[in-house]
């Protein structure tokens, strides 16, 4: 092959490169201001869900708990490290019902937030019945 069309051929291909590097568009959940995040709680007799939205604007987690089979004493957000582990109270939640507990927390620390997103928090229910036993959901992102 002659130089100039090796010459060509090489500038083609450098275009094409710098074109399909040029479109790439970064996207994905760590663009957003909102992360979301879920809960499961499947200790039995309590079932429940809960949805989180973390503002990295406001640094403040929304929360929309929902359960049922247990009437809480108090309902809380814990952290623990590890994760699996049992932890202490970081947001106990006020206004809860029988069946449901929503609202926002204060703006989160660093150190909170780190927590969250390695998935150290988890929503902890307790009751007159078992009060060191603990009804959980794990803080997971929404994939």
């Amino acid at each position: 092959m002659k130089k100039p069309m090796k010459s060509f051929l090489l500038f083609m291909m450098s275009i094409a490169v710098l074109g399909s590097v040029m479109s790439c568009k970064e996207e994905g959940p760590h663009k957003d201001d909102i992360v979301k995040f879920t809960a499961a709680i499947n200790v039995q007799p309590a079932v429940g869900t809960g949805a989180f939205e973390y503002n990295k604007v406001t640094k403040e987690l929304t929360y929309n708990i929902s359960y049922s089979g247990v009437t809480p004493t108090a309902v809380a957000i814990n952290r623990a490290d590890p994760g699996w582990e049992r932890g202490s109270a970081l947001f106990p939640l006020s206004g809860f019902s029988t069946s449901q507990v929503t609202g926002k927390t204060r703006a989160l620390s660093d150190v909170e937030v780190t927590a969250l997103l390695v998935g150290q928090l988890y929503v902890n229910i307790t009751t007159a019945a078992n009060p060191t036993k603990e009804y959980r959901g794990q803080i997971l992102p929404v994939e």
